[in-house]
């Protein structure tokens, strides 16, 4: 009996020895448990770090489905702040919009973020997240005040990009997982990233805004009639004000008289690239006199495609000269001639 016994209690400890080899002691379980809580944390934190990269970008693109798409709920009051531009069907609509809208929309461009990595938190049973960002624009503010009226919004847009300056707004996000997604919980916070605090600017039409006055000059011009009597030569004054200095011009010129039906253009220039003028003086010769007639020597602008210039008539001493002829300084729309 005593023998079964002992037999009985070897067995036993084998048992027990084997057992305690093959189950998992209390530290390896809570090493385990770590260990998984850490990979879902660091998953966790790279996908909320991810969406806020798109959250940025669908910011800056002023897409408000984009960012509605990584919300956990549709962020109204968020899209009634955003400066949206919606082109039509064929691309357009910016022609019509209010500049000041545009200009809104390109501030919102220059949106970026920043992640403070050291202020992530995360309740992974409650999956709820937060983390610092610091959001930037750039300073629109030192921009608006760097000239008295603008080329249009994109002459804003252009000394905005190289502003270094920005405005920085630090913003706590809370993220919320659902369905093993991490989705923004707290959009309404971002509305201070429309909040642009800017004063209505003027903007300019074309750079023929910028002339103060001009006219025509010359052998042969009589100032009293504005016409020219047996000459060879056009010569054309543009007075420019201050600002016209800071921006380069691209015109074309031309020399047209009147005919019938069509007008006859009798010179037409290459694009000229006028870098920061302070003033334009044209001429057109020929080696004989102009005969009698109605002329115009016109500036294109470019970029505008409108038309700047002075219509007068010239004569030749064999004809009488009239008591006046009104010469006109004009501003048309261009031509598919021109």
């Amino acid at each position: 009996m005593r023998e079964k016994a002992i037999a009985a209690i070897l067995i036993l400890a084998s048992v027990m020895t084997m057992a305690s080899c093959s189950m998992p002691g209390k530290a390896e379980t809570e090493d385990r448990e770590n260990i998984e809580e850490d990979d879902n944390r660091t998953y966790a934190e790279e996908k909320i770090y991810e969406n806020i990269e798109k959250i940025t970008a669908a910011l800056a693109a002023c897409d408000f489905d984009d960012l509605s798409a990584r919300c956990s709920g549709t962020p109204y009051k968020v899209l009634n702040a955003m400066p949206v531009i919606k082109e039509d069907e064929d691309g357009e609509s910016y022609a019509y919009l209010d500049n000041m809208l545009l200009v809104k929309n390109m501030i919102a461009a220059t949106i970026t973020s920043e992640i403070d990595e050291t202020s992530y938190k995360a309740a992974v049973f409650d999956r709820k997240y937060t983390v610092d960002v610091k959001f930037s624009c750039k300073d629109y503010n030192k921009v608006a005040g760097m000239r008295e009226r603008f080329l249009g919004p994109a002459d804003f847009n252009m000394l905005m990009q190289d502003e270094e300056s920005t405005i920085d707004h630090i913003i706590t996000l809370e993220f919320t997982k659902q369905d093993n997604h991490f989705l923004l919980a707290n959009p309404d916070d971002l509305i201070p990233l429309y909040d642009y605090n800017i004063p209505a600017l003027e903007f300019m039409k074309n750079h023929f805004d910028m002339i103060d006055t001009s006219y025509m000059t010359g052998p042969g011009w009589d100032a009293y009639t504005e016409s020219y009597y047996d000459t060879n030569t056009f010569e054309f004054e543009i007075v420019l004000d201050h600002q016209a200095r800071e921006y380069i011009w691209q015109y074309i010129y031309a020399v047209s008289k009147e005919g019938d039906p069509d007008w006859d253009y009798i010179y037409t220039s290459e694009t000229i690239v006028d870098r920061y003028p302070t003033a334009i003086s044209l001429s057109y010769t020929q080696e004989e006199n102009f005969s009698t007639g109605h002329y115009y020597f016109i500036i294109y602008d470019v970029k505008s495609e409108q038309v700047y210039g002075w219509e007068f008539n010239v004569y030749n001493t064999a004809e009488t000269r009239p008591s006046s002829t009104p010469g006109v300084t004009t501003v048309t729309e261009s031509s598919e001639e021109t």
